[in-house]
This record gives C-alpha cells, sequence and structure tokens, in this order.
C-alpha cells in the first residue's frame, strides 16, 4: 500500500484546541498499531483510508506479513519501538507522549467531528475524502446522499466540514506521496468529509484487508467520481424560494425541506391561513423563514395576490414554485410578473390540461372533451361532414378529469352505453371537464426528464406493471390505481430512445427548457409484453411473437414538476437523484448546481452484480411496493413486548421484525397512517394505500420483483371493520 500522502500549502480556518478528554473513554488509542492508504478517485477526489487496529497487550507489534508485503515497516504509522513514525517512547508499555493517532483523533474532533467510535476487538476503518479543487460547497449533506445503500455497510459519514462553512470558499488540497513523516493530524481538519466503515473482523488476513479498502475505492469512485463537491466562482449566495403551497403535512413535505436545506436555501412557503407551517413554532422555523398567508381560492386572481403576498413581504425572493398542479400556472403568471426564472405560461397552461396535451399527438374527432353528459350526447350526435366539432369513439377509450391526479376517477370505457356512467365520474371530481381518448395498448411507463437550456441532463424510464383497469375484460368499474413500479426498465434500447426522443420534442415544443418533468406515457407496438417469467411473477419481456409494426411512444399526461412524494423515492435512492432539489435550482435558474446534482451514479464498476444503465447509472434494480387497504375501518398497530416494555410498532416494523430475510431487501418503508385512523378502500375514485415499501436487488430484475411480491404477501394489518366496532360499543 501507499504511504499516507502530504498536505501542502495553508489552512484558511483555525479551531480552538481540544483536551485529549474528548476522546472520552478511548485513551487506549494511543496503544493501537494503524496505517493508512492514499487513494485517487479520478479527477475530483483523493481520499485516505485509515485502518485501525486493536489495542496491542503491549507497545511493541512485530508482524511477518504487513501490507505492503514488506517486513521492514509493520504499519505506517507504527514502527516497533523506536517511535519515530507512530508511537513514542513508552513507559510501563503505554506512550510518554500523544501519537499521530491521538493527535489525527483530536483534530478529527476539532474540526466538528464525532470522536470515531473505535473497536476493541475488530478493526475500524475509516476514509477522508479531500476534493482536488477549491470553490464553494454544492451541497452540504453530499457525501451521505451520494453513499446512501452503499453495499459496503457504514457506520457513520459526517459532511459537516462541508457544512460548516457553507458560503466560505475551501482551498485546493494536494495530496502527495510524502513517505512516513507526513502528519496524519494536520490531515483531518481540510478533509471535505469523513466515512467510518462498519468494523471488519480482525481475523482478517492483510490480504483481505488490502481486498476490503480496494472494494471501498472502487464503490467511493463509482458514486463521487463524477460529482463534484465544490463549485468554483462565482460565488454561492444564500437564497430564499418561495413555496407557493407548503405540502399537507411533514411526511409529504419532508424531502423538500430537506434539500432546501442542503443546498442551503431558505423557503418561504406561501399558503392559506390555517396551514400546519404557519404557527410561529422552534418546529416551524427550522423548516421555513417565513409564512405569508394568502387566500389561495382557484380564480383568476390568485396569481395577482401571490404577487402582493411576496411584495408585501418586503424581503428578496430570488424563485418561486410549486408542487401543486392546479397552482402551476398561477406561480408562472406570478414568477413573470416578478422577473424570476420559469418556463412560460403557455407551457403549464397545456400540461395541466389533460385534452389540451392530448391534442399534441391525437386530431379532432378522435379525443373528445366535455363538460357534462348533455354535452356528450350531442357531440355524439353531430355530423361528421365538418361543419361542427364531431366525436367518432373507436372502443376501447379511456376517460378522465381533464384536472386530477393519482389517477382519479379515470374509467375503461369498452362499449358507448359506458361512457355516460365514466363522465359522469370524471366531471363530478374537482369540477372538472372530461377528456375521452383513445386507450393504447401497450407496457406504461413513467420518465422524468432533467432539462438545462433545452438539453437532456438526466432521464429515466420505470416500468408499471398491468393494474386491473390493462385487463381486458375490465369494466367502467376498474380502477387504474397503480400497483408497482420497477426500475430500470427493461424496454429495448432502441424502444427507450424513441421515447426519449418523443417526449423530449414533445418538451421543447412547448417551450419547457429548465427543470425535472414526470411524463406518463406507453409504448405501443412494443416488442416486449407482460407474462409470467416464473410462479407468481410477471415481467415485461420479449415477445413470443414479434409484432411487425413499428413501435410508438404515445403519451398520457405531462406534470412539470418532480413525481410525487412516493415516486420520486425509487429514482433518489436508485440513481442519487434529489428532483425537489432539482426543482429549486430550477426555479433559482442556478444552472452549475442544477448540472452538478443531475449526475447519477457511474455506470462503470466491477462488480458483476451491477444493474445495467439506463439513462444513467443504477445501483441496483429497484421495486416501489404499494400496499393497498385491504377493508374499511379502524387501523390497529401491534404491540412489540421487549422484557417488561411494551410498545406499539407500524405494519412496517412489524413486517420487518418477522421477516429478517426481507428486511435485508428493504431500502425503505413508509406509513401514511397511525394506530386509530379511520381507512377506507378508495379515495375519490382511485384506491388508498396504507404505505409504501422500496426493495433492492443487487442480483437481477426477477429477484427485485420477487421480493416486492412477497413483501406484499407478507405484510399484514389489523383493521377494525364497522361490525367489530359494533360488537366493542356494545
Amino acid at each position: 500500500m501507499a504511504q499516507i500522502g502530504e498536505l501542502l500549502g495553508f489552512a484558511p480556518f483555525s479551531y480552538a484546541p481540544v483536551n485529549s478528554s474528548s476522546l472520552g473513554n478511548q485513551s487506549a488509542t494511543s496503544n493501537r498499531p494503524f496505517f493508512c492508504d492514499t487513494v485517487d478517485l479520478g479527477d475530483l477526489y483523493a481520499a485516505i483510508h485509515v485502518a485501525v487496529l486493536p489495542p496491542l497487550p503491549q507497545a511493541s507489534f512485530f508482524v511477518g506479513n504487513t501490507p505492503n508485503g514488506s517486513s521492514k515497516n509493520s504499519y505506517n504509522g507504527h514502527n516497533g519501538t523506536n517511535g519515530a513514525n507512530g508511537h513514542a517512547q513508552t513507559v510501563n508499555g503505554r506512550p510518554s507522549t500523544p501519537t499521530q493517532l491521538d493527535k489525527f483523533l483530536l483534530n478529527l474532533i476539532s474540526a466538528g467531528v464525532e470522536a470515531p467510535r473505535l473497536s476493541d476487538i475488530d478493526i475500524s476503518l475509516s476514509t477522508l475524502i479531500f476534493s482536488k479543487s477549491e470553490g464553494y460547497a454544492v451541497r452540504s449533506n453530499l457525501l451521505k446522499h451520494r453513499l446512501q445503500d452503499s453495499p459496503i455497510p457504514i457506520a457513520r459519514i459526517d459532511d459537516r466540514l462541508i457544512a460548516r462553512k457553507f458560503h466560505d470558499k475551501f482551498w485546493a488540497r494536494e495530496l502527495t506521496a510524502a513517505g512516513p513523516n507526513a502528519n496524519l493530524s494536520l490531515l483531518a481538519e481540510h478533509a471535505a468529509g469523513v466515512v467510518q466503515w462498519r468494523d471488519v473482523p480482525s481475523t482478517l488476513s492483510i490480504q483481505e484487508l488490502q481486498q476490503r479498502l480496494i472494494n471501498i475505492t472502487q464503490e467511493l469512485y463509482r458514486r463521487l467520481h463524477n460529482v463534484p463537491c465544490l463549485l468554483p466562482d462565482p460565488h454561492i449566495e444564500e437564497k430564499t424560494v418561495a413555496l407557493v403551497r407548503g405540502r399537507p403535512n411533514l411526511m409529504t413535505g419532508g424531502p423538500v425541506y430537506a434539500a432546501a436545506k442542503a443546498l442551503g436555501l431558505k423557503l418561504v412557503i406561501i399558503d392559506e391561513a390555517g396551514h400546519w407551517l404557519e404557527a410561529d413554532t422552534i418546529e416551524n422555523r427550522k423548516l421555513r423563514k417565513a409564512f405569508l398567508r394568502t387566500d389561495m381560492t382557484e380564480d383568476e386572481g390568485v396569481a395577482d395576490r401571490i404577487v402582493q403576498s411576496i411584495k408585501r413581504y418586503g424581503m428578496p425572493v430570488d424563485g418561486i414554485f410549486t408542487l401543486s398542479d392546479n397552482f402551476f400556472v398561477a406561480v408562472a403568471k406570478a414568477a413573470e410578473e416578478l422577473g424570476l426564472p420559469s418556463g412560460p405560461v403557455s407551457a403549464f397552461e397545456t400540461a395541466v390540461d389533460k385534452y389540451q396535451s392530448r391534442m399534441l399527438q391525437d386530431s379532432p374527432g378522435h379525443t373528445a372533451r366535455v363538460t357534462s353528459v348533455e354535452e356528450l350526447d350531442a357531440l355524439l350526435s353531430a355530423p361528421t361532414d365538418g361543419s361542427q366539432s364531431f366525436f367518432s369513439p373507436t372502443f376501447p377509450m379511456i376517460v378522465k378529469p381533464t384536472k386530477g391526479w393519482s389517477s382519479e376517477c379515470v374509467s375503461k370505457v369498452t362499449k358507448l352505453s359506458d361512457l355516460t356512467t365514466a363522465v359522469k365520474k370524471a366531471t363530478t371530481r374537482h369540477g372538472s371537464a372530461a377528456v375521452i381518448e383513445p386507450f393504447y395498448d401497450g407496457p406504461e411507463i413513467d420518465v422524468n426528464f432533467v432539462l438545462l437550456d433545452g438539453e437532456i441532463l438526466f432521464y429515466e424510464i420505470a416500468d408499471e406493471p398491468p393494474c386491473e383497469g390493462d385487463a381486458t375484460d375490465a369494466t367502467v368499474n376498474d380502477t387504474f390505481s397503480p400497483v408497482a413500479l420497477t426500475l430500470p426498465s427493461a424496454l429495448p434500447f432502441d424502444e427507450q430512445e424513441i421515447v426519449k426522443n418523443t417526449l423530449h420534442k414533445i418538451l421543447l415544443e412547448m417551450g419547457f427548457h429548465t427543470g425535472i418533468y414526470h411524463l406518463e406515457a406507453r409504448m405501443v407496438n412494443s416488442q416486449y409484453e407482460y407474462r409470467s417469467v416464473s410462479p407468481g411473477v410477471i415481467d415485461l419481456v420479449p415477445r413470443l411473437l414479434p409484432l411487425s409494426k413499428t413501435p410508438e411512444c404515445k403519451l398520457i399526461e405531462i406534470n412539470a414538476r418532480p413525481p410525487g412524494y412516493r415516486v420520486s423515492v425509487p429514482s433518489r435512492h436508485t440513481y442519487g437523484i434529489d428532483y425537489f432539489a432539482i426543482r429549486m435550482l430550477a426555479c433559482l435558474d442556478d444552472k452549475d448546481r442544477l448540472r452538478a446534482m443531475s449526475v447519477p451514479f457511474s455506470s462503470s464498476s466491477s462488480s458483476s452484480s451491477s444493474p445495467p444503465a439506463v439513462g444513467g447509472g443504477a445501483q441496483y434494480w429497484s421495486r416501489l411496493v404499494y400496499i393497498p387497504v385491504p377493508k374499511e375501518g379502524v387501523l390497529e398497530w401491534r404491540w412489540k413486548s421487549h422484557g417488561n416494555v411494551h410498545t406499539m410498532i407500524s405494519p412496517s416494523e412489524d413486517l420487518k421484525l418477522r421477516r429478517p430475510d426481507l428486511a435485508e431487501h428493504i431500502v425503505l418503508a413508509v406509513d401514511y397512517y397511525r394506530h386509530g385512523d379511520w381507512v377506507s378502500t378508495f379515495t375519490d375514485g382511485a384506491r388508498t394505500y396504507l404505505g409504501h415499501v422500496l426493495v433492492k436487488s443487487t442480483v437481477s430484475r426477477l429477484e427485485a420483483i420477487e421480493v416486492g411480491n412477497a413483501v406484499l404477501e407478507a405484510y399484514e394489518v389489523d383493521i377494525a371493520g364497522v361490525s367489530d366496532l359494533e360488537l366493542l360499543g356494545d
């Protein structure tokens, strides 16, 4: 192994001295052999691995096989009895003065890092990450974000060496091979971050320990080499962003507020009186800078009221955005009035109207827009000679609200007599008109684009398996509520290119150029189909009988925003892309950071188990599973007993305790309801979910689907129905 490098140049920071008592009961550090290894992580980073062995029974330490294959110097940082590089001369078997390891740990504490937890029986491994360039912090928790779900277990990540000086400049540090006289303790305070890995057994051979560090280096390279933690000038200033509609609760808003904090942005919330973020509490002040009470009635004046609220605020607001579909147009108008970055109002007007967006690919006569059953009847009876608007339905067809979300009130119609029922259902939701459009058979997909001045920085495709509305015998009462989502897509490369080119062209023609866009589409005439691939498993695979027709991508809808709360989860974990951060950077026109935050994991890896790249690098195959409410009633959590202590646990926690074999594949499990909440099977015509579970596999897509199916089957929930409650009342 290479010997420790040396820090060149002067540090612009000064730190108060830390007493050795800060190490607590780890005073035995002086009696530990340790060694270091300097590694290169590409153009942006270098790293130093530090391996600390368990305490020795006495000061001297000799081994026959050393990390670098030589017995001359047992460990970098410990050279036997003379103490020139590692331990000082000893008194009664203990060092008489602080060693380099002691100083290193103390300097970590001085720099704001918690004292590393060193094992008394195992080998403790840490990695210091150094940026090769100078500049300003891109994101304060970059290491935690990029190292999430690492296959190499991590005990702790400390990003605070970036975060503490978020708006101050960091100077470049150069590491060179400087031999055994380099001072490790001086390096600690200049790292961009520190990763402490889970301890490894001290029974490992030197060769096995070497391989462990090689694996760590490869994993760090894959995750970090293409995304900078620092950007050069211009100076990244603290900015304020206005969020219109502050999210309904902390669960759905948490990722937004966390992203803002990591980017160093201050949030101003614009919403109705009585919103949970309005109260001036300590907890709310951590999430937002201010709350601007505004009348959010959805009328022609809402955009002007938003503008007036910001003007009355009196403090600079540098950007404005919303995640609520009903306010896209109003916020675009407000941004235009305030001179803030935004897409054109006309683009948002088309995106939020499912009839207008459908007409981007359809022609009149095949798709219709009606506000009532009476208007439908008039349209169906109109002459087809072109003298007036007409509609000639071709079944099956889809009926849905022109404005809506989450598959609410969406119906599949296979005969003329069911059109009336479907139109009634669609027009009663939000008082919206209904759009009637052809049903396009083929695999349904979710497609996410990150654009900067029209350029695709990142895109991904996820597969939505068939739902009950996709069945050939589906009726007007069946829903299109999703059942799962699988990443990366199994569609062949040429069809993915058709998807990318078709939808990208549509976005540009509408006028969208910078931001995150979530689209839904179907691949018509695909050479892939859903069918059984193993007992109980249906997946997207090549057709048994190939089609002669040309594959075509048909747009379902455009959402000029990140995917919803739960659908954004797989992308953040699978690709390392935080869509909420990108949305805020786009509304600020912060192009440098937007580009930096749009880089997925590297596809290159020595591991044969790494999944293939789809619009960038995925770290594994993943499956998002939706847990539907099985019946109406009151949700009851279960009790867990540990000795005399009894606590309630959620259904997802109960699942992980009962099925540890599944728990090791679970990335994230979220419960939407708490004990005692009333749950119903349907909400506004769409299925109600108890929660979602994201599972992963580094082996295969098939395993990810199998694990997802097993999670759904093993998920247990207790719901007291109406009859049960009546019995309790008696």
